[in-house]
């Protein structure tokens, strides 16, 4: 016997890439917005891979019952949400962020200065082909995930995670903002075409 499962709507099946933006600055104004965010100084360059992975941990309660054992209780102690991506556009910006360094010049930099950057960001899908949406993230932490690899034969590739963190009271200066970010303190999806 067939169930039925709802309406389908082949305009929903979404193939594309992604594009990452990031800020060095946590709760940056501009993150709440679109265009004035994307810049090319935010611009992560080409991404030829990513993955949003959800992370939740839950701590059940058993009790016994007849001399058998009945859940009787489930919460969450622990939340996270990642962002892993690979890029391959070596340019100063990306470098020095793999690197963990500090700028230091237009062509230098010092590489282990900077070994946990905190920011925000934007996790943008815009295909022509589904469904466009933005992850717009208020705090995280970037980091590199992986090896840089240096194949003669390959584009040259290098791995990063974004950890969202939680935004919390006080993490922005502007009180404005603050209240804004506190209202969705892992960030907001927004589905609307880009």
């Amino acid at each position: 016997m067939a169930t039925s499962q709802g309406p389908i709507d082949s305009d929903n099946y979404t193939i594309g890439g992604a594009m990452l933006y990031y800020n060095a600055t946590v709760g940056n104004q501009n993150c709440l917005g679109t265009t004035a965010f994307w810049t090319a100084a935010n611009n992560m360059g080409n991404i030829v891979t990513s993955e949003v992975m959800p992370d939740v941990t839950y701590t059940e309660h058993w009790r016994s019952k007849n001399g058998a054992l009945v859940k009787d209780k489930e919460v969450v102690n622990k939340k996270s949400i990642n962002i892993t991506f690979t890029f391959d556009e070596m340019n100063q910006n990306n470098l020095r962020r793999f690197l963990m360094g500090t700028d230091s010049s237009a062509s230098k930099f010092n590489v282990l200065d900077n070994v946990l950057e905190e920011g925000c960001g934007h996790l943008v899908i815009k295909t022509d082909v589904g469904q466009d949406f933005i992850y717009r993230f208020p705090k995280c932490t970037l980091r590199p995930d992986g090896a840089l690899t240096l194949d003669p034969e390959s584009w040259h590739e290098a791995g990063f995670v974004l950890n969202i963190i939680e935004y919390l009271n006080g993490d922005c200066t502007n009180s404005t903002l603050n209240a804004t970010w506190l209202g969705m303190p892992f960030g907001e999806v927004d589905s609307a075409d880009l």
